[in-house]
């Protein structure tokens, strides 16, 4: 391979994890501004309920059909880490396949 190709593969790889963290980040922020906006509602509720406004909250803004800022990607992440009541609190970073 010559330097060109392994620059331009790293280029690559490395535009792949930027856009991944990007997603991750506008998820985050909107998962915090979520959190502070309705603290006092989700306090009352259940962790399963609270994911489920969450979502219901983040359908609003990210799905594909009626969102007001359509986001695949953002909306599957929504979708996998508030679907997971374990990890419900954290959004970890993706290891490389």
């Amino acid at each position: 391979m010559s330097a060109q190709s392994n620059m331009t593969e790293a280029l690559e790889l490395l535009n792949e994890k930027l856009d991944v963290l990007q997603v991750m980040t506008e998820v985050n922020s909107f998962l915090v501004a979520q959190m502070r906006e309705n603290k006092d509602v989700l306090k009352q509720m259940s962790d399963q309920e609270a994911r489920d406004m969450l979502r219901r909250k983040a359908r609003a803004v990210y799905h594909f059909d009626g969102g007001s800022s359509p986001n695949a990607k953002a909306m599957a992440l929504v979708e996998k880490t508030l679907g997971n009541p374990v990890s419900a609190q954290i959004i970890p970073f993706p290891t490389r396949s």
